[in-house]
């Protein structure tokens, strides 16, 4: 099985565990798409979004002196995104409904994010980034 299909074995997994996940991208910390399981969104044009508000959140964390961004989150009415840093490699968003479940996003989100980070730490893939 290559990288790219255990992150996305990893995604189906999230989504399957909390149904209020909508859609989830492994995103490059320069914007570039990893992997994704949205429908009907711009994956692209999302990847960059991760990488430019995750940017913003390291700015303001390392102007005040918070140490390192683990994660950020949007809260909206319709919906939520919710970043996790996946290692020096990548960043995890999952997109979920109004009535997420933070908690569970949380949770196995977190758990999620060490495995990715390792798959995208591997020196064997990490020629293949990003994916063509």
């Amino acid at each position: 099985m290559s990288t790219v299909e255990e992150i996305d074995s990893i995604l189906q997994s999230i989504e399957s565990e909390v149904p209020s996940v909508e859609g989830a991208i492994i995103a490059s910390r320069d914007g570039f798409v990893i992997t994704h399981t949205l429908t009907g969104e711009d994956a692209e044009e999302i990847a960059a979004m991760v990488a430019t508000t995750t940017g913003v959140s390291e700015r303001m964390a390392a102007t005040l002196s918070a140490g390192n961004v683990e994660e950020t989150s949007i809260t909206a009415a319709e919906r939520s995104v919710f970043l996790y840093r996946a290692g020096q490699e990548g960043v995890l968003a999952l997109i979920a409904g109004g009535e997420a479940n933070v908690g569970m996003i949380n949770l196995q989100a977190r758990r999620s994010t060490e495995e990715i980070e390792s798959l995208l730490a591997d020196p064997s893939t990490a020629a293949n980034w990003p994916p063509p």
